[in-house]
């Protein structure tokens, strides 16, 4: 894995490890209410023979969330899941350097699209306010789990704009796959 923070500023280094931070303990956070929530229903439904009332409409919300910034970190960390067998096949650093290249620029061209769709649904989400579609019981509109699409989708294309960025700007001895 390559270091991106060696090729950028400090600023903008210590900007996007700041902002790696708050989608990690977002993440954590986001677990621990998952794994309570989960706790309580079992204890609501074995032991008080009650239902917590629509705790599937925020947990899934916050489920939402939680898959959009952990794809956000797993891109910027390179540890998301990929098919890329070239990399053991190519051996000579320049063809190497040069398929990491493409391979970044492909992916922040197929994300790119991405983001631009999750604008394109959310305008449409925007569009028809005041009879937003909601979830049933709380009436929580769609916008939100659909604004984790675009915010996520808009995180992996900043960092697979970074990570082209460094690709291009270090040489061939430091493409790692």
């Amino acid at each position: 894995m390559m270091n991106v923070h060696a090729t950028l500023s400090p600023n903008v280094s210590r900007l996007v490890s700041r902002m790696i931070t708050v989608k990690s303990w977002f993440a954590v956070i986001a677990c621990l209410i998952m794994a309570v929530t989960f706790f309580f229903v079992v204890i609501f439904r074995y032991l008080f023979d009650a239902d917590l009332f629509a705790y599937e409409e925020w947990l899934l919300i916050i489920c939402f969330w939680l898959y959009f910034m952990g794809s956000a970190i797993g891109t910027f960390e390179g540890s998301h899941v990929n098919a890329d067998l070239l990399s053991y096949v190519i051996n000579d650093p320049k063809k190497a350097h040069i398929r990491a290249i493409l391979v970044t620029a492909i992916e922040l061209i197929v994300t790119l699209a991405l983001v631009y769709w999750a604008v394109l649904m959310l305008i449409d989400e925007i569009s028809s306010y005041p009879r937003w579609r909601t979830t049933i019981a709380l009436r929580i509109p769609f916008f939100v789990p659909r604004l984790a699409i675009l915010v996520g989708f808009g995180f992996m294309a900043f960092y697979s704009a970074l990570h082209l960025y460094a690709r291009i700007r270090t040489g061939p001895e430091e493409a790692t796959p």
